[in-house]
């Protein structure tokens, strides 16, 4: 694996200066997003704080996930907020605090959460054009859709599910639905009904083409080596090339289908504050390679959409101070 310089990150970074940053103050209300950590909740046990779990880019907007509230948030790319809905049916809370009294705490209060955004997905009609969100909520354990104004659609719950934490819609209008716990991702159709369960490692998988291609990074154990494992629809799964190099705790993000290639993000052996990124064809060989910053605690903390990147950055540890911010980000350039 070739390092990076700070000097190539740097101009990385600067590159992509003139596209514009969002920027979503924490907080309770319109256009802000909720946090849980020791700083608001001193008494609270997780050793992870909460803030946004996922981000998307849509077109010519940001999406953003107040997870703590379950809403979605609409921000031009200039960072203006422009709208936000909850997803779970009015009336109902998605958030409340308990006052409690425990031997070893005292009296305290202490957050709970009854629904949350762990990742969503965009749903495009044949134009094109942003028609729905598939939301995935580890909570309910449920998937939900929604119309980009709020309205529910449909609703897709599996005996199965246990901890549900990334999804991704295809062209073809297959939902794909990765769970922690079961560590499968599920394929339902377009309406809700399942059509396979296969086996997932936790290292992302991306859907594409107009047949809904799946991809997935798996492990070889006699080789030592991650593979790309390709299936299509029905589940048939082809064996694809080992990648030609090392990765700790890697994952794929999407496919480029016009170059070939794919996206992955991995840690290094020894952490030093960022990740290493990579572009990898098909064939397993590493096309370019760099470092991003390292992401806060986030599902989805990386996307791409018509060639454009973005990152999630953001400190939940130290929260309400600063901001949740999606920066644009430029991918590695093959070495000349």
């Amino acid at each position: 694996m070739r390092k990076t310089t700070l000097l190539t990150l740097s101009l990385m970074l600067a590159s992509t200066a003139l596209m514009a940053d969002v920027n979503v103050p924490y907080g309770v209300g319109t256009g802000k997003t909720d946090f849980i950590n020791n700083n608001k909740y001193p008494k609270v046990d997780d050793p992870q704080p909460t803030g946004p779990l996922s981000f998307r880019v849509v077109s010519d907007k940001i999406w953003i996930a107040d997870s703590v509230r379950s809403k979605l948030m609409q921000f031009d790319k200039s960072g203006k907020f422009i709208s936000e809905f909850i997803t779970y049916p009015k009336g109902e809370k998605a958030f409340f605090t308990e006052k409690i009294k425990d031997e070893k705490l005292g009296e305290t209060e202490l957050p709970v959460l009854l629904r949350t955004i762990d990742d969503f997905a965009p749903v495009y009609d044949e134009k094109g054009e942003l028609q729905a969100f598939w939301v995935a909520d580890s909570c309910k354990n449920i998937i939900t859709k929604y119309s980009v104004d709020g309205n529910k659609i449909n609703e897709v719950k599996h005996p199965e599910f246990c901890q549900v934490s990334r999804i991704e819609v295809g062209k073809g209008g297959h939902i794909f639905v990765a769970d922690k716990v079961a560590k499968a991702i599920f394929t339902f159709d377009a309406e809700g009904n399942l059509c396979n369960k296969q086996p997932w490692e936790w290292s992302g998988f991306a859907v594409s083409g107009i047949d809904d291609t799946l991809y997935r990074l798996m492990y070889n154990n006699e080789t030592r080596q991650n593979y790309i494992s390709i299936s299509t629809v029905d589940g048939k799964e082809i064996q694809g090339a080992p990648i030609q190099t090392y990765m700790f705790d890697p994952r794929l993000w999407w496919i480029d289908e016009s170059k070939g290639e794919c996206v992955i993000t991995y840690s290094p052996a020894e952490f030093k504050g960022n990740y290493y990124i990579i572009r990898v064809g098909l064939n397993g060989q590493v096309i370019a390679d760099g470092e991003m910053p390292a992401p806060i605690i986030m599902n989805r903390y990386i996307d791409c959409n018509n060639g454009e990147v973005y990152i999630g950055k953001g400190n939940y540890f130290k929260a309400p101070e600063g901001s949740f911010g999606v920066v644009p980000f430029k991918l590695p350039e093959p070495a000349k």
